[in-house]
């Protein structure tokens, strides 16, 4: 029976109604609040800025590629990147739909312009000059010498052409976040204090210092819009305060703090509403022989990994939230070997027994040592200075520093025995073995120098087989290995509390926390 004229009319106004209705109000839409673990220490994307910062800004900046939750190199503002010749030259395609959040288009001349202002900013801070290094041109605009960068041709705007002085298989990798070039015109030279200058999900949009970031989102995002209108980033570096404002329902998601998982995990009220992530990380205790003599003695160092309880670390420390390894490489990179070589199991008698070898029995004359290390780490660092006193008489304490005061300390050489963490910016193990213990890397904080190592990495460098490479890399991380270099240790995974109902928030393994998909209840 045909439906009555009025009727018909009623249901098509209702589609249309309730189309339009979807369209501008989101069932999800709202504004998702969350912790933060500290403050950011700024949000300029020319500073490559530690894990807290960056985990803002990668969601307001965006490179060639990003990091998804598995860990893999996903492209991002570049949809292919291919090499004639072996790493020496790179053509990259950009995605030509990705708008600015001024609403400009992203192109070739962005990303020049980004670089140029890396390469020429005095001083410079962050590793993005240190990634540009090998670009043709980048040291003569470094210097003043040159007005441009020579090594980059732009055949039109969504193409970009790069020549490097050496073949470098990882460059689409580095984690560049591209700028507006228009912004400072517009803006100001301080112009990321007054505006959001990326393409990224959502545009920042307010920075109040040690309170709270606000995150809005890009609606015109290439990616599709964010399901929530806004995040609200709270920043709350006590924990019982940050669990008291979970309690409350003043938060949707809580990132924990590593030293405090043991505890959350086990309270039965926060059941179903735990969630851990993977985290591409290599952590170690680390053994400066330049400052403390002793430890130029492999049986030294051998006898301090072997006093240690890490497997007890696993379960008493991390509630069972964190991997064992024996490596130098984050599980679920390309050169990771789970079986390579177990960890040893402690062995206190075998300890001994090398400290007397080496003319040490019961810790005759060793010097006292302290243990050093973040705020995070004060329980691992209280145990196993205990362990290391008991086992091998070496008198063992512990000194905490605030976590800016540690990273000045360890940079410039001025700690003997720390634990150490580095977690990858971009997924390859370069950004591990390189990174930690090349002898020109100005991250290799216990200055371990090592002719065979630091050829084994540059050849990797120019390798784009990955599996040529990942040879390369076990090579390399076996003679750190052999050479007792420092003493690896377990890798918490990230724990967050999530709101139940909220749904799609991740934090990928470079501790970026992904709202991109993240629902409301």
């Amino acid at each position: 029976m045909p439906l009555p004229a009025a009727l018909r009319t009623l249901l098509t106004l209702l589609a249309i109604m309730a189309g339009v209705c979807s369209a501008a109000f989101p069932a999800m839409a709202g504004t998702l609040r969350a912790g933060l673990s500290d403050d950011l220490t700024t949000i300029d994307p020319f500073v490559f800025p530690g894990l807290v910062s960056s985990g803002v800004l990668r969601q307001v900046y965006e490179g060639f590629t990003a990091i998804d939750a598995a860990g893999n190199a996903v492209p991002a503002l570049a949809t292919r990147w291919e090499t004639p010749d072996g790493g020496r030259t790179w053509r990259f395609t950009l995605r030509p739909d990705a708008r600015f959040h001024s609403g400009r288009a992203f192109t070739a001349a962005d990303v020049l312009w980004t670089w140029e202002q890396h390469l020429t900013r005095k001083p410079q801070p962050g590793y993005s000059a240190f990634y540009l290094r090998g670009v043709e041109g980048a040291a003569a605009l470094q210097q003043g010498t040159a007005a441009a960068l020579t090594g980059v041709t732009i055949p039109d705007p969504h193409t970009l052409v790069v020549r490097l002085t050496e073949p470098d298989a990882l460059f689409p990798l580095y984690p560049f976040l591209f700028v507006d070039r228009g912004m400072e015109a517009e803006f100001g030279p301080a112009w990321h204090e007054r505006a959001s200058g990326g393409t990224g999900p959502f545009r920042l949009t307010s920075w109040r210092r040690g309170e709270s970031v606000r995150l809005e989102a890009h609606a015109a995002y290439w990616g599709g819009a964010p399901a929530v209108d806004a995040v609200a980033l709270a920043v709350l570096p006590d924990i019982n305060t940050l669990l008291a404002r979970y309690d409350a329902g003043d938060l949707d998601v809580a990132p924990l703090p590593d030293n405090a998982v043991r505890t959350v995990v086990r309270q039965p009220r926060y059941d179903g509403q735990i969630k851990a992530f993977a985290r591409a990380q290599v952590r170690h205790l680390a053994l400066n022989q330049d400052l403390y003599p002793p430890f130029r003695d492999r049986r030294v160092r051998e006898a301090v990994g072997l006093a240690l309880d890490r497997v007890a670390t696993v379960n008493g420390l991390h509630a069972g939230r964190a991997e064992l390894t024996n490596g130098f490489v984050t599980p679920g990179l390309g050169g990771y070997q789970p079986d390579a070589v177990p960890l040893p199991p402690t062995d206190p008698g075998r300890a001994k027994a090398l400290l007397a070898e080496a003319g040490h029995a019961g810790g005759r004359g060793l010097p006292p040592l302290q243990i050093a290390g973040g705020p995070n780490v004060r329980e691992e660092a209280t145990y196993f200075a205990a362990q290391l006193t008991a086992v091998l008489g070496i008198p063992v304490g512990v000194r905490i520093q605030e976590r800016a005061a540690f990273v000045a300390a360890i940079n410039e050489g001025r700690e003997a025995l720390f634990i150490n963490g580095w977690t990858a910016d971009f997924p390859d193990p370069m950004d591990q073995l390189a990174t930690q213990w090349h002898s020109a890397s100005p991250t290799n904080r216990i200055h371990w120098r090592n002719a065979d190592f630091d050829r084994l990495v540059e050849r990797a460098r120019g390798l784009a087989d990955p599996a040529a490479r990942n040879a390369l890399y076990r090579e390399a991380e076996a003679l750190l290995r052999d050479q007792a270099v420092a003493l690896p240790l377990p890798v918490p995974q990230f724990v967050a509390l999530v709101r139940p109902g909220v749904t799609g928030v991740v934090i990928r393994p470079d501790g970026t926390t992904d709202y991109h998909a993240a629902r409301l209840p």
